[in-house]
């Protein structure tokens, strides 16, 4: 019965990570099919795709899949009542090239797609099932690239540590041995989409760490803005 028992147990723990992991995917894949329609619509640079959304052009960095170092510094923060104050952290990205979504009047972006010089770059958002990560030495495609969705439950309470980098300003840093161009990309730490402070027991989705759940102690940037402090998800599935 013992014996019944903890299998029952891991098979409900693979069950419920499945089905998170699920709801993330669905999730990036209808962010993906949205895009879809609009390069099908050859959206040109500075297109609006609803509310503050703009289709920029060109290079820029992806840190969906990063994992972030706090610096001991401040970063300003453009919000909707003016400019906050949140910890800083840096985050190496990947920099690649094609359509990406910003919003241009967020983060600490000011009004343009265009970056400030040559060596800088703005970290963007764009779909993607494969992104280069620096836990797997920058590799561009295949198995060690891939960049599953991840549900972080609001029980681990690390909502206040997650690393928020749409519509931030990097300094490109280089590229890796393999040739994979890299940036140094300067976000806040804790803060929403919104410009607020995200709680500390709140659950979110990041694309960092292939399914590795300590991934999300461990400054994960977060492409989908941060839910409700009570997890819906675990809840539903007991």
């Amino acid at each position: 019965m013992r014996a019944w028992a903890q299998s029952h147990k891991g098979n409900t723990s693979l069950s419920l990570k499945r089905r998170n992991a699920a709801h993330g995917i669905g999730i990036l894949l209808g962010v993906g099919a949205f895009v879809a329609l609009v390069g099908a619509a050859h959206a040109a640079e500075g297109d609006k795709l609803g509310g503050n959304l703009t289709i920029c052009k060109g290079a820029y960095a992806l840190c969906a899949a990063a994992t972030c170092s706090p610096t001991g510094n401040q970063i300003s923060v453009r919000t909707s009542n003016g400019w906050a104050s949140f910890p800083e952290v840096n985050c190496t990205c990947p920099i690649l090239n094609g359509d990406a979504i910003a919003d241009v009047n967020a983060g600490n972006m000011q009004g343009s797609c265009s970056p400030p010089d040559s060596q800088k770059i703005w970290s963007l958002y764009s779909p993607q099932l494969e992104i280069p990560q620096e836990a797997n030495n920058w590799t561009r495609s295949g198995r060690e690239a891939l960049a599953p969705p991840q549900w972080c439950s609001a029980k681990l309470n690390a909502g206040e540590t997650i690393s928020n980098c749409f519509s931030f300003l990097c300094d490109i840093a280089g590229s890796a041995p393999n040739g994979v161009p890299l940036a140094t990309c300067h976000c806040p730490m804790g803060e929403s989409f919104g410009g607020t402070k995200v709680p500390a027991a709140t659950a979110f989705i990041t694309q960092a760490g292939q399914l590795n759940n300590q991934i999300c102690k461990q400054h994960p940037v977060t492409w989908y803005n941060p839910v409700t402090a009570k997890d819906s998800i675990e809840t539903t599935s007991k």
